[in-house]
């Protein structure tokens, strides 16, 4: 009995053993990063507050909660050869929930934001949102992350600070701080060379213009064998700012998140009862019609494709339609008999709306001018800046922290570069 007492102890102790365990170092290797980051006080902090078991059970709870889309993004993960590390970015950006809150905002599982989401070719109009197709934007998400992991010498925590702030940035402060550190140990060395190459930085700095060239100057300090340190970068950025301290803190929250996977702490969450299978669904049939014919929730149904946004799909659309893959079998055999909905139907109920709308329209055009003079919460949308913060912000518009974050359904501290903030004056 005393030796399944001991034994359990032990094992107990084990799973919460201290930072710096032979799997943390393993885990900052397959990151490329140097076994010395163990030591940097950021991160133990993170980890003894991350592995508490009230925090464990806080992200337990939030795996559970979201089984389905953190399965789908575990299997993507894997299809496509990333790090584990990956999974985690979803946890950090989302909570692992699928949602957008407006046409501007960062939406899915991942936050992309609109410009990015054009820039991975996902469609987002009035009828599809592909940021919020769960496959497709984790697809999307793990090109993004793997095309940087080969720009930046196939280091996975490169190709994660790019996420998060943008891969000009990241470019911008690799170089700098390669050149402030080079110059630092070597004093006597500051040429006309090292000074051209910190005039491109400031230009750089100034217009958002010449990725390349930072490409290009980072390129010959390696030729020069002037190697890039981050354990510099981390201890000199709160007064360099070559990053958003934001960003660093994001990447260590990660890490983090990797050595607790690899402790087994996220192992036995249950799976979701669901796969998901891709189907065609013919234009216009409605995501209800097709619940109700495969017998399964309209709601779940609903969950599982938030990307369609108006219930059916748009006549011109490609998009993606998910069902369960227990339901396969009884879609195929029922969805030739699922009748779209009818364009007679929208026309006449077209005809009747519009004869309601001219009835009442000088009246609500009243009511929009009366409500736009006494409506004192005018919405204002703020885009988050170099340097910005929320005290900053709600420094700046009059208001508490307390009420911008809670308008903005923040909270935590974390924002990032190109955010849109809601500000309610």
């Amino acid at each position: 009995m005393n030796k399944i007492i001991i034994l359990i102890f032990f094992l107990i102790n084990t799973l919460w053993a201290n930072i710096g365990t032979n799997g943390d170092l393993k885990v900052l290797k397959e990151l490329g990063l140097d076994p010395s980051f163990i030591s940097d006080s950021e991160l133990v902090s993170i980890y003894n507050e991350y592995s508490s078991k009230s925090k464990i059970s806080y992200f337990r709870n939030i795996l559970k909660k979201s089984s389905l889309n953190a399965q789908i993004v575990r299997a993507e993960i894997e299809n496509e050869n990333l790090h584990d590390a990956v999974f985690f970015i979803p946890m950090i950006e989302s909570s692992f929930v699928n949602q957008t809150r407006g046409k501007n905002s960062p939406a899915g599982l991942w936050q992309i934001i609109p410009d990015t989401a054009k820039h991975l070719k996902l469609r987002n109009d009035e009828f599809i949102d592909e940021r919020l197709d769960l496959i497709k934007s984790t697809d999307a998400a793990s090109l993004y992350l793997r095309r940087y992991y080969k720009k930046f010498d196939k280091k996975w925590y490169l190709s994660i600070l790019a996420y998060n702030s943008g891969e000009g940035r990241v470019i911008e402060a690799i170089t700098r701080a390669s050149i402030d550190r080079y110059l630092e140990l070597n004093p006597n060395r500051n040429s006309g060379l090292f000074r051209s190459y910190q005039r491109s930085l400031d230009d750089y700095q100034r217009t958002k213009r010449g990725v390349s060239s930072l490409y290009g100057i980072y390129g010959e300090l390696q030729g020069m064998e002037v190697p890039f340190n981050f354990e510099y970068l981390v201890q000199n950025n709160k007064q360099k700012q070559y990053l958003p301290e934001s960003t660093v803190t994001y990447l260590k929250r990660i890490v983090v998140f990797s050595m607790l996977s690899n402790r087994g702490l996220f192992d036995d969450i249950k799976k979701s009862p669901y796969k998901l299978e891709k189907v065609k669904l013919p234009k216009g049939v409605s995501l209800k019609s097709v619940a109700s014919a495969i017998s399964f929730s309209s709601s779940e149904l609903e969950k599982m494709n938030k990307h369609i946004r108006k219930q059916a799909l748009p006549k011109d659309s490609k998009a993606n339609f998910y069902i369960p893959k227990s339901k396969l079998e009884i879609y195929n055999k029922k969805i030739a008999s699922i009748k779209p909905i009818s364009e007679k139907k929208e026309t006449q109920a077209k005809k009747g709306t519009d004869k309601k709308e001219t009835q009442t329209k000088k009246s609500v055009d009243k009511k929009v001018v009366d409500s736009k003079k006494s409506d004192k919460k005018k919405v204002l949308i703020y885009k988050v800046k170099k340097g910005d913060s929320f005290e900053s912000i709600a420094k700046v518009y009059n208001m508490s922290v307390k009420k911008l974050k809670s308008d903005n359904k923040k909270k935590s501290n974390l924002i990032n570069i190109g955010d849109s903030i809601e500000i309610y004056k």
